[in-house]
């Protein structure tokens, strides 16, 4: 009788393992290149990106050739991160190396800025370095 409780038991424990390997592994297994849901609007956030962002900060898809800040085209960021270096400054996202690098930091556009505006800036530098 032990045995045929013991079999019963591990026969529901190995079938709850595949029934949960089952409804996991789609998941695991999905296409991880798909497009993220952006927070902002990419397409409002060019003529800001242009008239706000372009004079320090270099970026191919907006034609920026700004050399203070960085490269925008060689820091593809999370756009995340991107929003939080607009909205508090460009140092709060960058190392101690980082920011030695230049003799002037980012200031922070909150306040200046609003946070819509700053989540388009940021979608548009998003989408266009992760292309």
């Amino acid at each position: 009788m032990l045995r045929s409780t013991i079999r019963s038991r591990t026969g529901v424990g190995v079938a709850a393992l595949a029934l949960a390997a089952a409804l996991l592994a789609p998941s695991a297994l999905a296409h991880r290149s798909a497009t993220p849901k952006l927070v902002g609007n990419a397409k409002a956030g060019k003529a800001v990106f242009i008239s706000t962002c372009s004079a320090c900060h270099t970026l191919k898809a907006a034609g920026a050739v700004g050399q203070i800040g960085p490269n925008l085209d060689k820091v593809p960021l999370p756009e995340a991160t991107i929003v939080k270096a607009i909205t508090n400054g460009g140092s709060t996202v960058m190392t101690k190396a980082q920011i030695a690098k230049y003799s002037t930091q980012m200031t922070p556009f909150k306040g200046v800025l609003t946070p819509a505006v700053i989540n388009n800036i940021a979608a548009y530098i998003y989408s266009s370095t992760h292309k």
